[in-house]
């Protein structure tokens, strides 16, 4: 009884605030407001001889899987991302071989509305590690295995990218905070 009676004078600032839990359960403004989001075919650039149309295809079915009935705080909108990855080599075998390396992946995303105005913006970079197997073929599925670790969590950085842009006005021209536009005395 101690407890919950605590718990409720804990959360009591909170309320004052306006604060409203981003899935409120259809009470808060912001999930009202809430809409489908077009996620449009991913723009990936590679380096260092990855595969960057394999990543790209994985980053946007989850990207459609996770927002695509949409997102707190955003109406509707277009969200476009481009992708870039690279390999890091970790680890070398004694014949200086590598024998574990990194898919590097850095996503810098746009939110669109229908207008053309930009709803936000923001850049995420994950990474996922795969070794290098003696196996034939084993390689391969170690590196499609890294590529789809890469494109989960980087639609989740981007997912938590976009719950937090959604309370925040931007200059709808640059995607910038509209704080950043008015100068400070």
């Amino acid at each position: 009884m101690i407890r919950a009676a605590l718990l409720g004078l804990a959360l009591l600032p909170l309320t004052a605030c306006g604060f409203t839990p981003v899935y409120g359960g259809g009470q808060g403004a912001s999930y009202a407001n809430a809409g489908p989001i077009q996620v449009s075919e991913i723009r990936a650039t590679a380096t260092m001889g990855s595969a960057p149309g394999r990543t790209g295809h994985f980053l946007r079915q989850e990207l459609v899987r996770t927002i695509g009935q949409g997102v707190p705080g955003f109406s509707a909108g277009t969200l476009d991302v481009n992708l870039r990855q690279t390999i890091e080599r970790l680890a070398f075998a004694p014949d200086q071989a590598a024998s574990r390396s990194d898919y590097v992946g850095n996503a810098t995303w746009t939110l669109r509305a229908a207008s053309g105005d930009i709803l936000g913006t923001g850049t995420v970079e994950e990474r996922a590690s795969f070794n290098f197997a003696d196996a034939a073929y084993a390689d391969m599925a170690a590196q499609t295995g890294a590529q789809e670790r890469l494109a989960t969590l980087l639609a989740r950085s981007i997912r938590a990218d976009l719950i937090m842009a959604g309370g925040k006005k931007v200059d709808p021209k640059t995607g910038k905070p509209a704080d950043s536009a008015v100068p400070k005395p």
